[in-house]
């Protein structure tokens, strides 16, 4: 019996001779030493800058709960991290397996199908795993003032490895069964994003809550549907947020006590960590079962289906397709992965993205009719009359000359008042009956208030330059060493084409993939800028922007900006690094680094804005800080927006456009900058890597 469990689970895992090999390289290499020290650093950075800020607090209530919070801050940075690094590691595991020139030989090994998937398998996440691990004593010292239980730390730690074994699974399945391609890496982390990103936006969608439980004072919290299978949502329910505690088992209603959906409610986060673990286990199975099969075959999984299914085309003559002036760019736009098929992901994005908008659209433009209102024309300023409606019953009320008329707690004058608006009340002067003295009028309250579709609306668009952002970045970080490892490199430098042909045909063929994506940000702004249009005749005087019109020319600008710099970023790593995984690793952090900062900075000069347009100006130059300010200016304008009068407010707004159209400039003469340099070095770089 000893002997049977050495021989097989001995050898499948702990002397896994594919696990051992890479442990053994990685803790020799400086470059995994070097980021691991730099995530360790990181973190403890982030909490040490906490603990300053909670100065000399003696209070051990106050402690316990600061603790707590960087507890929950400290989680969610480590589990973003993860989601954005997984992918990266894991969809190598797509192609390279195929690519390898050694594939072939390693089936010819004694080494078993099981010792192959799960070598494979756990070395690709081995380094997640060791980032996680590096963190353990960070997340210790959280528990020092008290406020976090161990067991918050092990489902913080459950759930992110959860997330990194997941996506290794799904990615050693598709590069098995040979479902995946070079165009797979691309789809496969845009999924991931949607994936992730989408299912939190459906989480704001009342329709899907489900009441949780109400803890002391707080009103009665709820969490969604999608709690339990999204690594962010089950992660928030394990922190104790008292507006996201999932409900108790028996506070169930009747038709939900069953098991496993009673589980599923009332505790998503374990939830999460066993269903995770079970797929990933579920998937690796077939994949240990049918790995010399498959390999030997020469029919590939979709190929038997399709011929199943009888969806096989007959042999024909294929159309010839246009070529660009610049087939470098026609190349990378519409056959790699960054294109040709994946044209119906990008249109599910943009559809999201529409029905994201449309929904708060929807939610701020249903109004909701009091019982009392006055509409237009209600004040008759010759007789001194006015006109309120109680229940579409019209009642007639003179008004004093000295009548003081409140509109949302502001006083405002009678002749500003041109649209309809709902009356809270009135005061009526006891000694001339029906006269009134004071009138307080408000805005109907609407689905979402205008501060709260601002706030949804900012978030929208903020997720989705995200997902642009890291996919953009992404796939440019992986256009140069792809070709390195495949070897097309060479063939294409032994071809008359220069260097600068050959870049300048990376950057186009990028910003081509990037249009579509960008639409969707720019689409969800026009959505609401027309609706504005329309709301501006019927609300006049009262009326304020969702967002501000000149957002329709501004977004694209920006967006413009970003990506040409997430390419040339790419692009740039890429030349430098010999592998796509520390190509793309260092481009997403500099370019969340960049953006990050940047944004950071802006928000504190923006927000300093007082009755002067420079901050706004300076503030800006982020791209970021610049689409916040016209989504939500109230919240990220600073006071100027908040207390200024129209022509305050018309200065800020110009302030803006000048301060976006002169960081354009300088930001295209930056990416040209980056570009040149690219194309002088660009043999020297090639030819150094070649040693």
């Amino acid at each position: 019996m000893l002997a049977i469990a050495r021989d097989i689970f001995w050898r499948l895992i702990p002397a896994n001779p594919i696990l051992l090999r890479i442990i053994s390289m990685a803790g020799k290499r400086r470059r995994d030493m070097i980021i691991r020290c730099i995530y360790l650093g990181l973190l403890c950075l982030w909490v040490v800058m906490m603990l300053i800020s909670l100065g000399s607090e003696t209070d051990l209530n106050e402690l316990a709960k600061n603790s707590a919070s960087i507890f929950r801050s400290i989680s969610y940075v480590q589990l973003l991290l993860v989601a954005l690094l997984s992918p990266v590691f894991t969809a190598g595991a797509i192609t390279q397996e195929g690519d390898s020139q050694t594939y072939d030989i390693l089936l010819t090994t004694p080494l078993s199908n099981g010792q192959i998937v799960l070598g494979s398998l756990l070395s690709r996440i081995f380094f997640i795993i060791a980032l996680l691990l590096s963190g353990v004593p960070v997340f210790a010292i959280t528990q020092i003032f008290g406020g976090v239980g161990l067991d918050n730390i092990l489902y913080s730690f459950g759930i992110a490895a959860g997330t990194a074994f997941l996506t290794g699974a799904i990615a050693m399945s598709l590069a098995t069964f040979r479902l995946g391609t070079r165009r797979t890496i691309f789809g496969f982390y845009l999924f991931i994003i949607i994936y992730l990103v989408g299912l939190i936006l459906l989480d704001w969608v009342p329709w899907f809550h489900v009441a949780g439980g109400a803890v002391y004072d707080e009103p009665t919290s709820h969490i969604s549907w999608f709690t339990g299978i999204n690594p962010f949502l089950a992660l928030k329910a394990s922190m104790g947020d008292p507006s996201y505690l999932p409900p108790l088992a028996a506070d169930l209603p009747e038709s939900l006590r069953w098991w496993p959906v009673s589980w599923y409610l009332s505790s998503p986060h374990s939830f999460f960590i066993a269903v995770t673990f079970t797929i990933g286990l579920v998937l690796t199975i077939p994949s240990v079962i049918f790995l010399r099969k498959v390999a030997q075959s020469t029919m590939t999984l979709r190929n038997w289906i399709m011929l199943k299914l009888r969806l096989t085309r007959s042999v024909t003559a294929r159309r010839p397709r246009y070529v660009w002036h610049n087939p470098i760019a026609w190349r990378e736009a519409k056959t790699k992965a960054s294109a040709a098929r994946m044209t119906w992901m990008r249109y599910a994005l943009i559809a999201a993205g529409l029905i994201g908008a449309i929904w708060i659209l929807s939610m701020f433009a249903r109004v909701e009719l009091p019982s009392r209102y006055i509409s237009r024309g209600a004040f008759n300023t010759e007789q001194r009359m006015v006109t309120i409606l109680a229940s579409d019953r019209p009642v007639i009320h003179r008004y004093a000359e000295d009548l003081k008329v409140t509109l949302d707690g502001r006083e405002v004058a009678i002749e500003s008042l041109d649209s309809r608006l709902a009356v809270k009340d009135y005061t009526i002067d006891p000694r001339r009956r029906d006269v009134l003295t004071a009138l307080d009028l408000a805005t109907p309250s609407r689905g979402l208030s205008l501060a709260d579709t601002q706030s949804y609306l900012l978030k929208l668009l903020l997720l989705e330059v995200a997902v642009v952002l890291i996919v953009i970045t992404n796939v440019a970080a992986s256009t140069v060493t792809r070709e390195k490892e495949d070897g097309s490199l060479d063939l294409l430098l032994a071809s008359p084409i220069t260097s600068r042909y050959y870049l300048w045909g990376k950057v186009r063929g990028l910003m081509s993939v990037a249009m579509p994506l960008n639409l969707v940000p720019v689409a969800s702004i026009v959505v609401f800028v027309v609706y504005d249009i329309f709301r501006l005749v019927s609300e006049g005087s009262q009326f304020l922007w969702v967002v501000f019109p000149e957002a329709i020319v501004i977004a694209p600008l920006l967006l413009s900006i970003l990506t040409a710099f997430a390419a040339v970023v790419g692009i740039t790593m890429s030349l430098r690094c010999r592998s796509t995984t520390v190509a793309v690793m260092a481009s997403v952090g500099i370019v969340v680094g960049l953006v990050g900062c940047a944004a950071m900075i802006g928000y504190g000069i923006a927000d300093s804005a007082r009755s002067s347009w420079m901050p706004l100006a300076i503030g800006s130059f982020s791209p970021v800080t610049a689409l916040s300010v016209l989504a939500s200016p109230e919240q990220f304008g600073g006071r100027i927006f908040r207390d200024g009068d129209a022509s305050m407010i018309l200065e800020a707004r110009l302030g803006v456009i000048l301060g976006v159209l002169l960081s354009s400039g300088l930001y295209a003469v930056m990416i040209w900058t980056v570009y040149k340099s690219m194309v002088k070095n660009f043999d020297m770089t090639i030819r150094r890597q070649s040693r």
